[in-house]
């Protein structure tokens, strides 16, 4: 929280580390005291990306205080506070990712899980395989219509390649696609970003 000597990290984590999950393994020191806490978060980062940190209307409603007179107004009896001290330390919360804590309470060690790609490892692989396949046929058409995409591909390869690109497969696919910055959809219509390499 903003204070390594006041609240050592007894893992030796220092403020910014960080360590990555890719969808089989983690790249970097990941301390025991964390998995509680991380494993769900990294479960609904992996399924939802940022989607399900963005719609948790918590996260942005800010700090508050205790006030009884205000239980006619919100049920619970809280006043918004309008400055906080903590609120430079916690500003990332807002970024996208999701905060988890560390079990050790001496340290105040809170992390921010944060999506950044598409996973192409461990069961995810075969997923990362069709929608850089998708990836593919959207190039070659830059600005088609999303609902021809699928039109794109043969019957074997839409219904004999695992998993077969039925229509929720290919919406959903085109959403992680345009989550994670490899597509853009403009008014139905879908085109490469050129920025982003498989």
């Amino acid at each position: 929280m903003g204070d390594e000597k006041e609240y050592p990290c007894h893992f030796g984590y220092r403020i910014g580390d960080e360590f990555v999950y890719d969808g089989e393994r983690f790249i970097g020191r990941v301390c025991l005291s964390l998995l509680p806490n991380m494993v769900p978060v990294i479960k609904i980062l992996h399924d939802l990306g940022s989607k399900g940190s963005r719609r948790s209307l918590l996260r942005y409603g800010g700090h508050s205080k205790l006030d009884p007179d205000m239980k006619k107004y919100d049920g619970h009896g809280y006043a918004p506070l309008k400055q906080s001290p903590a609120e430079g330390s916690m500003s990332s919360m807002q970024s996208g990712g999701w905060p988890f804590c560390c079990n050790d309470s001496r340290t105040l060690a809170l992390f921010i899980a944060e999506p950044f790609g598409l996973a192409s490892a461990g069961f995810d692989t075969p997923y990362y395989m069709r929608e850089m396949n998708i990836l593919e046929k959207i190039k070659d058409e830059p600005g088609i219509q999303t609902e021809m995409i699928i039109k794109r591909f043969t019957d074997w390869e839409r219904d004999e390649i695992f998993p077969p690109l039925t229509p929720v497969v290919m919406d959903l696919m085109l959403d992680e696609l345009a989550e994670t910055g490899y597509i853009k959809i403009v008014q139905g219509k879908v085109y490469p970003q050129e920025s982003v390499t498989p």
